[in-house]
């Protein structure tokens, strides 16, 4: 199963570079269809779920480096529904659970003058 597993991981690899320009340049249009085709790449792949939950949390913290936290919540919410948990360490799951926690501030109204 080597080959077969380094080329899998390969193409997962050459996607990402393929997409991310996409959403670089923010065309979100443009750039969701192939991302939920990356996230459908070799499901049963643990360490490529692991790639896409990190992948999916970048995106997250970019938005909210661009000050879209709506974006990095639907990123999160994705990753969630998309991803096979028992594929994640404690890590990764905390990673996406510290950025949700960002992005929810980010979206709390700034005026909490009492």
């Amino acid at each position: 199963m080597g080959p077969v597993a380094r080329d899998e991981r390969q193409e997962f690899v050459d996607r990402v570079k393929a997409i991310d320009p996409v959403f670089r340049r923010g065309d979100l249009d443009a750039f969701w269809p192939s991302l939920r085709e990356l996230v459908a790449f070799a499901p049963r792949r643990a360490d490529l779920s692991k790639k896409k939950s990190h992948y999916l949390t970048s995106l997250a913290a970019r938005s909210l480096a661009r000050g879209d936290p709506k974006s990095a919540i639907e990123f999160l919410d994705y990753a969630d529904q998309a991803l096979d948990s028992s594929h994640l360490t404690r890590f990764l799951l905390e990673e996406r659970a510290d950025y949700r926690l960002a992005a929810q501030e980010a979206l709390r109204p700034t005026s909490a003058a009492r």
